[in-house]
């Protein structure tokens, strides 16, 4: 492996040995130049030894072999189009020799361009695919909510960061009525219809700063900052009332049962989830399909 990795680094620069070799063997054949400008010889001399410590370190920035390869190649192109350049100035070139600095220098920078182009949209693209499957990892595949990893691992975080924010963080808990009949009677399709038509009902109704999970199979929280309980209540009767009458047109025996409260600094978020999670169960306990409101 070392042997490999060592005939991968030494190949490009026995290509310039060769480049080098042949270049000042053809160049030599012509007569020396009178007028040497020695700080063009020291500048240009400058860019090859550059060229060459760039060909050794940019293959890192490179994932994509074939990209590095175009990379690699437009370095020596630019390599040799500089170092006949440099030749110029101890002989007095002539015909393609002395053309071919003009050739080989646009060539390699075009070279080197569009491979720094390849490699900047190859980036761009992983960091679109990473950003998907990060938020595949924490939404849920049929509502499109966050899922109850993200809220596990950032509630609190988001919680404590709201709090100090404004003091009215108001918080909904939804869980469906007779949920496990609707799968048993109907089909665990058409259950996975249902909660994906109140996932699209929860993100009609809720704003960029706010956060709706699912929080179990049946069961949905949705966070409202800079939000009085008097508005959340608002919001949450639009969506019991908008899902009630989808499922009376369908003949399906369901609702929503919802607890609303308000999030205390002093609790953590467990104890957050048991206290509306006890105030949804008073509206299962009153009959189902209705809102409990209790700030405290």
């Amino acid at each position: 492996m070392k042997k490999l990795k060592l005939t991968n680094i030494s190949i490009p620069y026995l290509i310039l040995i060769v480049i080098t070799l042949v270049l000042i063997h053809l160049d030599s054949s012509f007569e020396k130049a009178e007028d040497l400008t020695s700080l063009d010889i020291i500048s240009e001399s400058l860019i090859c030894f550059q060229l060459a410590i760039w060909m050794y370190f940019e293959k890192a920035g490179f994932k994509n072999k074939n990209y590095y390869c175009w990379m690699l190649g437009g370095l020596i192109t630019l390599y040799s189009g500089v170092l006949q350049d440099l030749m110029d100035e101890f002989y007095e070139l002539e015909g393609l020799l002395g053309e071919l600095e003009n050739i080989l220098v646009p060539v390699g920078v075009a070279m080197v361009s569009i491979a720094v182009i390849l490699r900047f949209l190859e980036e761009e693209k992983n960091k679109l695919k990473t950003e998907a499957i990060y938020n595949k990892s924490i939404k849920d595949p049929l509502t499109g909510l966050y899922n109850r990893y993200y809220l596990e691992e950032h509630l609190e975080t988001l919680l404590n960061k709201l709090i100090d924010i404004t003091p009215d963080v108001s918080v909904a808990f939804i869980d469906i009525d007779n949920f496990k009949a609707i799968n048993d009677i109907y089909g665990h399709i058409k259950g996975d219809e249902f909660l994906t038509m109140l996932g699209v009902e929860i993100k009609s109704c809720i704003r960029e700063s706010d956060y709706a999970f699912r929080y179990g199979g049946d069961e949905f929280l949705i966070i409202y900052p800079n939000t009085k309980v008097k508005t959340a209540l608002a919001v949450m009767e639009r969506v019991r009332e908008n899902i009630s009458a989808s499922l009376e047109k369908k003949g399906i025996e369901s609702g929503l049962s919802i607890g609303i409260t308000t999030y205390q600094k002093s609790e953590n978020y467990k104890k957050l989830m048991d206290r509306v999670d006890k105030i949804m169960y008073r509206s299962k306990r009153n009959g189902k399909n209705q809102i409990t409101v209790a700030k405290s």
